[in-house]
């Protein structure tokens, strides 16, 4: 799937000449984008882990070659600008992304995005979205909880459905809706993870003069659908770092960020800060003996970044940032917390061009 990812790729930037133009569909336009980010943290590992990675006292050998990694992503993104329902504008676009690790390509994804946006009033607007990642490594885990377990590749592919309902009384404001579907679904050795997402949110933007702000709270509701209560228990002093057991959970998200704009050099800038704080409650009924994993816990999970876009020419453009994230545990079992908690810094730069 990845190969075939590549290919479109490539198949995007040949036509290149053909999609920039004007049809009589309406005006088409392709962007690409190269990018390259540096992550301190790849595999999300607490400090335990890592400790145990650099002293090489790791009881199972991890299947990196470092902790940290330079990605570099390649993006490809055409649009169409038409106006096909009772002349108002609508957007179509299709986006497809591949990333490559230079140390750790056990890491390497890609993932293809469509989305449709339908100006439905004039003040009215309409998205939907569909987001598919064939694969996404997590790290090794064991392949079921039993003494005789192998230790397998975990892995995840993703399917992402979203429709966003958007009113915007004037340029100063926006309040929106949102539903979100999520399916996650793992690879053989891992199937009692899969589970599905549905994610309920509001979110709204004020937009004074060179300044924007935005906030924005969502809802989420995990089933763990590949759950089975014939799971087998494990002592908690012989737990690593997985999700085995019931993992339902009740998540409460709020984001929020400030952008400014200015003219500097005679070229287009802005920098922005943003923050993302998740809240997550297990909700399982299972207890520590039964469950240690899940029992009782709940988990922070942040993001902070700032970030500056540089607009080099009408059609070249930059981006620089940085960010750091990570997760706070805690729960009835105390292991959890030891494998659970992590942090890491990113910091990326981003190239893009824009055929239109």
């Amino acid at each position: 799937m990845t190969r075939i990812l590549q290919m479109a790729l490539l198949a995007l930037v040949a036509v290149t000449p053909a999609i920039s133009a004007e049809t009589r569909f309406g005006k088409t336009s392709l962007l690409l984008t190269w990018g390259a980010m540096y992550d301190s943290n790849l595999l999300r590992y607490s400090t335990r882990d890592r400790d145990n990675f650099r002293s090489e006292t790791e009881t199972y050998k991890s299947p990196i070659r470092a902790l940290d990694d330079l990605r570099t992503d390649y993006k490809v993104s055409a649009e169409l600008r038409s106006k096909f329902w009772h002349k108002r504008n609508t957007t179509l676009k299709v986006t497809a992304n591949f990333a490559h690790h230079l140390m750790n390509p056990i890491k390497n994804f890609g993932w293809v995005n469509f989305s449709a946006r339908q100006d439905l009033t004039k003040n009215w607007i309409g998205s939907a979205s569909y987001f598919f990642e064939p694969r996404f490594y997590i790290r090794d885990y064991w392949e079921n909880p039993s003494p005789t377990a192998s230790r397998q590749h975990c892995e995840f592919s993703m399917h992402q459905a979203k429709v966003d309902l958007t009113y915007r009384p004037k340029m100063l404001f926006d309040f929106s809706g949102s539903f979100k579907y999520k399916a996650y679904r793992y690879n053989e050795f891992f199937t009692e993870y899969d589970g599905d997402l549905l994610s309920f949110g509001l979110s709204a933007v004020y937009r004074p003069g060179d300044w924007r702000f935005s906030a924005g709270y969502a809802f989420d509701i995990f089933e763990n659908t590949g759950f089975s209560s014939s799971y087998r228990p494990l002592d908690e002093a012989s737990l690593d770092d997985s999700e085995f057991g019931q993992g339902d959970y009740d998540e409460d998200d709020f984001t929020g960020s400030i952008r400014y704009s200015y003219i500097w050099l005679r070229r287009e800038m802005n920098i922005q800060a943003s923050i993302e704080v998740s809240q997550r409650a297990y909700t399982t009924s299972r207890d520590m003996i039964a469950d240690a994993m899940h029992s009782g816990r709940e988990d922070r999970v942040y993001d902070y970044s700032i970030s500056s876009q540089i607009s080099l020419t009408k059609k070249l453009g930059l981006e620089l940032g940085v960010g750091k994230s990570g997760r706070n545990s805690e729960a009835s079992a105390a292991i959890v917390s030891v494998v659970k908690d992590y942090s890491r810094i990113t910091g990326w730069i981003e190239l893009s061009y824009e055929f239109r």
